[in-house]
């Protein structure tokens, strides 16, 4: 069963407040009251663990990437069917989604953008659902990149409104630059001497055991079974490659410029 297939079958835990009433009202009659009880959100969420299962984090994930896209998509006042289109051929083309999947993702997105509610609320919820895995909200502003980019312009309105969402997450000017610089690479521009730094999140002026440790710290993040267990669905691995790959190219740059 696909991710948001899951959700459909009644796989839901800890989507509440701002993001579940758009995920209730997407999928209607799948997400009953009766499964349902107050939150700190003022919403409602089904009854779950106080920890909540790897397949409940990866649904959140999904949700959360899908409802900010709407946003973004939005940024210009509008959303346009060509972005509608580029949404779902990202979906079908980056992430494989089935037919199935795309058509509730599809739902989801369109709630998300009909709604009036900030996006602030949203990243709210969302930086709290991933307190603990601040590299998915990473992974999250990253992916907010390629698909803003999927009707082949990233116009400045999206950009700024990304940037907003990474400060609402918590995340630094250099975070964020380091999210920009990973996704130039994924696309094609090989890194230059600093944005080979910028990719590993430190700076030119770091000593060698800080460079090598970065590196290893995001080799050890990336690997398939630590990106599972900490709520990077199964359909997003292709991304974690491609991620990876950034990673190491620009590890490798600064290694030959080191002459480590």
């Amino acid at each position: 069963m696909g991710i948001f297939g899951a959700i459909v079958g009644g796989l839901v835990g800890g989507i509440f407040g701002p993001m579940g009433a758009i995920l209730g009202a997407a999928v209607g009659s799948n997400v009953s009251s009766g499964n349902l009880n107050t939150n700190p959100y003022g919403g409602a969420a089904r009854r779950v663990s106080a920890r909540p299962s790897e397949r409940d984090m990866q649904m959140v994930f999904a949700v959360a990437l899908t409802t900010l896209a709407a946003k973004v998509a939005k940024a210009d006042g509008k959303v346009t069917q060509n972005e509608i289109l580029a949404f779902d051929a990202f979906l079908q083309q980056s992430l494989r989604l089935s037919v199935e999947d795309r058509r509730i993702a599809a739902k989801v997105f369109n709630e998300a953008r009909a709604t009036s509610t900030p996006v602030s609320e949203f990243t709210h919820q969302i930086r709290s659902l991933f307190r603990a895995q601040p590299e998915r909200l990473h992974d999250i502003v990253g992916i907010l990149l390629a698909v803003a980019l999927a009707d082949g312009l990233l116009h400045e309105a999206e950009e700024i409104l990304i940037q907003g969402i990474s400060r609402d997450f918590g995340m630094s000017a250099a975070d964020y630059q380091a999210c920009k610089a990973t996704f130039d690479a994924q696309h094609g521009a090989a890194p230059t001497a600093s944005s080979a730094y910028e990719i590993l999140g430190v700076t030119p002026s770091a000593t060698d055991a800080e460079v090598k440790s970065a590196h290893r710290k995001l080799v050890r993040e990336y690997h398939p079974d630590t990106l599972q267990s900490k709520g990077l669905p199964e359909e997003f691995m292709q991304y974690a490659n491609d991620k990876m790959a950034a990673i190491n190219d620009a590890w490798s740059r600064v290694k030959k410029e080191r002459d480590l």
